[in-house]
């Protein structure tokens, strides 16, 4: 948050109403092709958007850096495909709409697609990240992030396109993949504590332990 933001107005007070409101947001969305459940940026609008009305706050969004950049990959069949990286910054302006007094978050969005979708997948990553971040919204799954990573079990993971349906697991297995090290890996694990009871999620930091020992 900036130091020169007005910290005398009403905007904190209202940021702290709608925390005392916001209950918890369960994965409720399920992806049909793997089975496994997730939460998307529209679970967190449909639970914000009434609080934030009722208290008077409206989100002004700003992009402060956009990254992008293109890696080739290689499926099972030994087909390669250009993809595209982006990486977006946004600043966040929260704002109350009695006395104008305001608050900034920052959030960054990083997602790979093989089209033209990167560009809004971070924005709803960044926003998303935000939300959860700022409002501490109760999850009834999140594993305790400081678990290290699971012992190898059997199984392997398939990387196909259901992954898309969800961008943020399909951020988190790219960040598996792109795991130099034992201590790489384990990072990754640990910044993606809500991903960790996600069976491909799980599956693929296992195998890429084995590819790394």
């Amino acid at each position: 948050m900036n130091e020169n933001e007005n910290k005398t107005g009403l905007i904190y007070k209202k940021l702290g109403e709608v925390m005392g409101k916001i209950g918890a947001i369960d994965k409720e969305r399920k992806n049909e092709q793997q089975g496994f459940m997730f939460r998307g940026i529209e679970d967190f609008m449909n639970s914000l958007h009434g609080l934030m009305a009722e208290a008077g706050i409206i989100i002004l969004p700003s992009e402060i850096e956009h990254i992008q950049e293109n890696f080739e990959t290689t499926n099972r069949e030994g087909r390669k495909s250009l993809q595209f990286r982006t990486r977006l910054h946004i600043r966040f302006t929260f704002v109350s709409t009695e006395d104008g007094s305001t608050v900034t978050a920052d959030g960054w969005g990083e997602a790979a697609d093989n089209g033209d979708k990167g560009y809004n997948k971070c924005k709803s990553i960044a926003l998303k990240y935000v939300l959860m971040q700022m409002f501490l919204v109760p999850t009834k799954d999140i594993a305790d992030p400081d678990k290290e990573t699971p012992d190898e079990v059997q199984g392997k993971v398939t990387q196909n396109k259901a992954a898309q349906d969800d961008p943020d697991l399909e951020l988190a297995l790219l960040c598996v993949k792109e795991a130099k090290t034992l201590a790489d890996l384990q990072k990754v694990w640990k910044d993606n504590a809500g991903m960790q009871i996600n069976t491909t999620f799980y599956n693929a930091v296992i195998n890429r332990k084995k590819e790394l020992k």
